[in-house]
Parts: C-alpha cells; structure tokens; sequence
C-alpha cells in the first residue's frame, strides 16, 4: 500500500483545499474524475478526508471515452450520489456551443497532435472556469509532470506555472484567516503567494493530491481497498484516456481502432469534412482524402502538413 505519509498528506492537501474553496470561492472543491485507476484513488481519498458538502464531483466528457469508461463513470457517479454527494457529467462547448471532437477537429482545421492538444483544452480543461479543482495528476506519469507541488496555479506557459507545497499554503491560509492578529507579518506572506491571491480572486487553481504516488502505490492503494476500477484495465489497456489520444503513441493508437472502428471511421470522417473546409478556405494540403490524413496522423505516410499552417490554426 502507499505509505502512510503519503495517504495522509493527500487526506489533508483535500482538507485544505475544501476550506480554502469554501473561505475564497464560496462553493465547494472540485473533485475531477475521468474513470481512470488515479481518479479512483483521488475519490476514494475525498471521500475518506472530506464531508459529502465540501466536495462535489465532476466528469468532463470528452466525446471520446470507450464505452466502458462511460459506463464505468455512471456507476461510480450511482453511488456517489446514493450518498449525498454532487455529482455531474458536464458536456463541451467551443464558443459558447456545444461541440465534439468529431466537431473541433473540422472547426480547428487540423488533426490534434502531441504538440497542439487542442483537445485537451476545450474539452476537458475549459470545463471548470473560475473553480478549485482536485486533479489526479502524479509526478512519475511522465517528465512534463515532473517539478509541481501540491497546489499549482495554471498559466499559458509551463515557465509562468505557480505551483506551492502543502505546507506553505497551510501556514499563508492561516495566515490569512486570522490577518488581524500580525496584520504587517500576514501581508507580507500574502503577497509572497501568487496562489492565494490567485484564489481570492476567484481564478483558476489545482491541487494535486496524489502528485506524490507511484504507479505502484496506486495499485496497492486499489488492492488494500477493493476499490472497483475501469474493466478497460482488466482488458490489458494500462491507461484509459480518449480513443484515439495522440499523447499514448501510434501502437496505441492502432489497438484502440482495433477495438473500437466506429471511432476510427468518425476521425476519418472528421478529416473528410476538416480538408473541405481547409479547401473552401484557400488551404492547400498534400492530403486527399480524410484517410491520408489518418495514416499521416499514425505514422503510417511521411507526407505532413506544413507548421505554419498548423501555428496559424492554432493563434
């Protein structure tokens, strides 16, 4: 199982964070949940360190998840709510509509990519605007993750990225709460701290409280707690995310086609209608057919759209 320290520093980063939801935004934290084995873990904990009204649950939908990560969601989210607690799949929207990845890709006029994640931030990312959120995010998930805290305050570049330790924003909490009692020692630690003035200004913040665990540690945390997961992970996936996710690499890209080809036919079908747009507009691509597009996309054909073309979709 995780260490000890581990679970309880995660209990009380959730404390924390549920009482400086409450002082600073007037609503409860956010508990953001995808079906996957580390939003489990993140639930479980809430669920152990918080009350059922000092958190509530939510699930972006991505257009995109297995059915089995649909279905999974709405089970676990059955629960919840059988014990008291807020629950809510909330669905994307891209300029004030609602919308698809089928739709961003003919709207964007491009694929989404490693390096433009175009997707990630509309429909999932946009979906909590002005909120404190809990997120599942670790540190040994990859090395763009590495070198964060437990509180972090998002910014357009990863150099702007504000991130804090629990300890550091337990004491300037505090220290805040009770500014009366040392009011020139309280403002000089506000204004050191970009994250609570970040929260009582009502913008974007997240805490990361199993930022800490391995891999490992989430499994035995599972196991010691039967805690049930996505059936995806019993079918050999090792991560559940978006069919088709260009973060998870060609090999996986190609098995979850295999698995799932309604999803592969719709990305084709997308690309059809994102090269007649792009045509309509003047664009001009080596690509033919939406199937060109797929195959490039994979790996599987060297021709690529040129960057400019890709920087100017994206400003």
């Amino acid at each position: 199982m995780a260490e000890l320290n581990k679970i309880d520093e995660a209990k009380a980063t959730l404390q924390l964070a549920a009482d400086m939801s409450a002082a600073y935004y007037n609503a409860p934290l956010i508990i953001c949940y995808s079906g996957g084995k580390d939003s489990d873990v993140l639930l479980d904990l809430a669920r152990m360190a918080l009350k059922p009204s000092e958190f509530e649950v939510l699930n972006s939908h991505t257009t995109v998840d297995a059915p089995e990560t649909v279905y999974h969601i709405r089970r676990v989210f059955k629960k919840l709510e059988q014990e008291g607690i807020k629950t809510e799949i909330r669905m994307p929207t891209y300029k004030g509509k609602r919308t698809s990845m089928w739709q961003l890709i003919e709207e964007k006029k491009m694929p989404p990519t490693r390096i433009v994640r175009y997707c990630c931030r509309v429909l999932k990312e946009n979906t909590t605007p002005n909120r404190m959120i809990a997120v599942g995010v670790r540190e040994d998930e990859s090395v763009g993750r590495k070198g964060r805290d437990s509180f972090v305050v998002p910014a357009q570049r990863k150099s702007e990225m504000m991130t804090r330790s629990l300890s550091h924003l337990y004491a300037t909490f505090h220290t805040d709460i009770n500014i009366g009692k040392d009011k020139d020692q309280a403002w000089h630690e506000l204004n050191d701290c970009e994250y609570i003035k970040a929260a009582k200004k009502q913008k974007d913040t997240i805490v990361n409280p199993i930022y800490k665990f391995t891999e490992k540690d989430i499994w035995d945390y599972i196991k010691e707690n039967n805690i049930e997961t996505n059936p995806l992970y019993k079918k050999g996936y090792k991560r559940v995310g978006c069919i088709g996710c260009p973060m998870a690499g060609p090999k996986q890209q190609r098995k979850e086609f295999e698995d799932y080809p309604i999803y592969k036919e719709n990305y084709i079908k997308a690309f059809d209608r994102m090269l007649a747009r792009r045509k309509k507009e003047g664009k001009k691509d080596d690509f033919k057919t939406g199937l060109d597009v797929y195959r490039w996309w994979l790996g599987e054909n060297p021709k690529q759209m040129r960057l400019e073309d890709i920087q100017e979709e994206e400003t």
